[in-house]
C-alpha cells in the first residue's frame, strides 16, 4: 500500500504541475495573439508642424487600390475637411480652395491633403478614410492614415517643419513583441 501512495501521490502532483503549466501557456498565447491582432490593428500617427501661411501635405497611401475612381474623405474630429470621388470633390467650410486630393495621384493610391495658406485654426488631427462600398451594408469606411498638425505662429523664416513619429515611439515595436513572445512559449513548451 505505502508504494501505491507514493504512486498516486507523485502522479497527482504530477498532473497539477501540468494543469498550471497548460493555465500558464494559454494565457501567454491569449497574450500573444492579443498583440498580433493588435499590432496589426494599430494605424501610425504622423505628427507635423506648418508654419502660418506655408503650404504643407498631409501624407497618406495605400496599396491596394480597389476601383478605377477610389472615394477619399479626410475628417477633422468636428467636420469634413475634403473628400473626393473621381472628378466630384467637396471642401469643406473655412477650407475652399486650399485643400485638394489630386485625382491622378489618388488614383495612383496617393491620398495625400494638400493643404495650402495654413491658418493657426488648422492645428488638429486629421484623419484619411477610404470609402468602400459593401454589398449589403451600403457606404462603409476605412481607416487609412492620421495626421495632427500643429500650427507654427511665429514670423520667422521657415516653410514648415516635419516630424514623422509612430504612435509607439520610444516603445518596443509590437513586431519585436511578437517574437519575444513566440520565442518564450518555445521555451516554455520544452520544459
Amino acid at each position: 500500500m505505502c508504494l501505491y501512495s507514493r504512486i498516486s501521490s507523485r502522479t497527482y502532483k504530477d498532473l497539477e504541475m501540468m494543469n498550471i503549466k497548460s493555465s500558464l501557456l494559454c494565457s501567454v498565447v491569449i497574450v500573444w495573439l492579443a498583440v498580433c491582432v493588435d499590432s496589426q490593428s494599430d494605424q501610425s500617427r504622423v505628427f507635423m508642424t506648418a508654419r502660418v501661411g506655408s503650404s504643407v501635405v498631409l501624407p497618406c497611401e495605400w496599396r491596394d487600390v480597389l476601383s478605377p475612381s477610389p472615394h477619399i474623405e479626410w475628417r477633422t474630429l468636428s467636420e469634413t475637411v475634403f473628400e473626393r470621388l473621381g472628378e466630384e470633390h467637396y471642401e469643406g467650410e473655412g477650407y475652399e480652395g486650399r485643400v485638394d486630393v489630386p485625382e491622378d495621384k489618388l488614383k495612383k493610391g496617393n491620398c495625400s491633403l494638400e493643404l495650402k495658406n495654413v491658418k493657426a485654426e488648422d492645428a488638429g488631427v486629421y484623419q484619411s478614410y477610404l470609402m468602400v462600398k459593401q454589398e449589403k451594408s451600403g457606404l462603409d469606411s476605412k481607416q487609412v492614415q492620421s495626421v495632427e498638425l500643429s500650427v507654427d505662429e511665429s514670423p520667422e523664416d521657415r516653410s514648415f517643419q516635419r516630424f514623422v513619429v509612430t504612435d509607439d515611439a520610444g516603445m518596443i515595436s509590437p513586431h519585436l513583441l511578437t517574437v519575444a513572445f513566440s520565442l518564450f512559449l518555445y521555451l516554455f513548451t520544452l520544459l
